[in-house]
């Protein structure tokens, strides 16, 4: 017997075998094979208790597993598949799919159209492929993944992979310490409950951590990153990225780009890292907390506005290898390095100088150039107990 289906060969970023069917449906072998009739009417197909291989063809057919690894392709038509208690493969093809994996380690993959796919419980792999879709990893440790389409995505209820890959995806962590990533397109990604992994990749992104002690990174584009609850490290990444620590202690990254950075309520850190041609400018509201600047400036870069820094309470923090010449003889900071002046132009005799009538901070490098690289409000009262050096 030679039924010819075509296998799969579009598997994005996965190593081939992990999307092809455990059942060859040119080569099905000893497995039972149920095949949709040829008449005009929709079907209703069930397998039996053994190893099946279900052939939906082109009408709209609801479909059964109730076997032992069942594969199952739904053809064309806007189908419905259950797979069972096994590790089942199910493929959705053409037209707007209902797909569910149940009970199992099972693969599910919905094909063109705008489907409806659930890894139902065990650990699943399931993709929206074309079309935009809704894909649910639900129960157990899932790999769910959007393909091309503005697709909607969601982990579930453990540590799940969630990637919407291409176009503008909506993606959800849920509870667990999920990985979550946007991929291409503007995407929107929320890691939910648990400490998770949230990247935003390509396009102008909208993230948030949610719950627990999240990773949250912008990627390229022009981001919204937001920590929300637990101690976060939130980064923008390159483009000009707006980025919140939100409650906790954070750690906030601007990277690449003019970005706008605010802590929010706790201890928060401030890291700055500069790239030579590269200009960063912080712009931050922390509301409540003792926050730390770290900043990391080589010459030539831009200045940091701080706008809400409180002497006493607030630190600046500079990195050692970038600022050598604060350094003392026990390797932290000299505060003889430091000195405040009405007006810069008074010949400083010190290598960190506020200039306190235009708020301006001046480091003198070892070749005696000048850099201005944090503006602070004028008149301030600052002195050497607000640095401190790493």
């Amino acid at each position: 017997m030679s039924i010819q289906i075509p296998i799969p060969q579009d598997f994005g970023d996965q190593e081939p075998d992990i999307l092809r069917p455990p059942i060859d449906p040119n080569e099905f072998g000893d497995a039972e094979v149920i095949i949709d009739s040829v008449n005009n009417s929709n079907e209703s197909l069930f397998g039996t208790n053994n190893r099946n291989l279900i052939l939906g063809l082109d009408r709209n057919d609801r479909i059964e597993g109730r076997g032992d690894q069942d594969t199952i392709f739904s053809g064309k038509g806007e189908d419905s598949v259950y797979g069972n208690n096994d590790d089942d493969w199910i493929s959705g093809d053409q037209g707007n799919d209902y797909l569910l994996g149940n009970q199992g380690s099972d693969t599910v993959r919905g094909g063109l159209g705008n489907d409806s796919i659930h890894g139902g419980k065990g650990n699943d792999l399931v993709r929206g492929e074309e079309g935009n879709d809704l894909v649910d990893g639900d129960r157990g440790f899932d790999n769910v993944r959007g393909g091309i389409g503005d697709d909607t995505l969601y982990g579930g209820g453990d540590d799940d992979l969630v990637h919407g890959e291409e176009d503008n995806d909506l993606v959800f962590g849920n509870r667990g310490n999920d990985t979550v990533r946007g991929g291409s397109g503007d995407d929107t990604a929320f890691g939910g409950k648990g400490d998770d992994l949230v990247e935003g990749g390509l396009g102008n992104d909208i993230l948030r951590g949610g719950r627990g002690n999240d990773s949250v990174i912008g990627g390229e584009g022009d981001d919204l990153v937001l920590g929300n609850r637990g101690n976060d490290t939130v980064r923008g990444g390159s483009g000009n990225d707006t980025v919140y620590g939100g409650r906790g202690d954070d750690l906030i990254e601007g990277g690449l780009g003019k970005d706008l950075l605010e802590g929010g309520r706790g201890a928060d850190i401030f890291h700055f890292e500069f790239f030579e041609d590269e200009t960063f400018t912080f712009d931050g509201t922390q509301e409540f907390g003792f926050d730390t600047l770290n900043s990391f400036v080589p010459v030539d870069s831009g200045v940091d506005t701080l706008t809400d820094f409180t002497p006493g309470e607030d630190k600046i923090r500079l990195d050692a290898n970038s600022f050598d010449e604060l350094i003392g003889v026990d390797g932290n900071f000299d505060p003889d390095e430091f000195t405040t002046l009405a007006d810069f132009a008074q010949n400083p005799d010190a290598n960190l100088v506020y200039d306190s009538d235009q708020g301006l901070m001046y480091y003198i490098d070892e070749n005696g150039n000048a850099i201005e690289f944090i503006q602070l409000d004028p008149n301030l009262d600052i002195g050497p107990d607000d640095f401190e050096t790493i």
